[in-house]
């Protein structure tokens, strides 16, 4: 569930960023950069704290981490490819 929960969340954060960023006036070239290195730097404090605190071995919080962290890089490649930049 906890999985769950941190990929609706990267999923929302996605959100938020592209829609306030584009409002702001931030390029989307920008906007994904930011992002990925924003929830690539979230996804590996919550497998820390996973590993430190829950006591999940690092293999496991390696494969959950690498899921965590896809699902939302994927949603925006989605995005992306099938946004048209006008």
């Amino acid at each position: 569930m906890h999985t769950t929960i941190i990929i609706f969340f990267g999923l929302v954060l996605l959100a938020m960023m592209l829609f306030i960023g584009e409002k702001i006036g931030f390029s989307r070239q920008t906007l994904t950069y930011s992002f990925i290195v924003l929830w690539l730097a979230l996804s590996m404090i919550n497998g820390a704290i996973g590993v430190v605190t829950a006591g999940q071995p690092v293999t496991t919080e390696l494969v959950v981490g690498s899921i965590v962290f896809g699902v939302p890089v994927a949603a925006l490649v989605l995005f992306m490819a099938l946004s048209t930049d006008t």
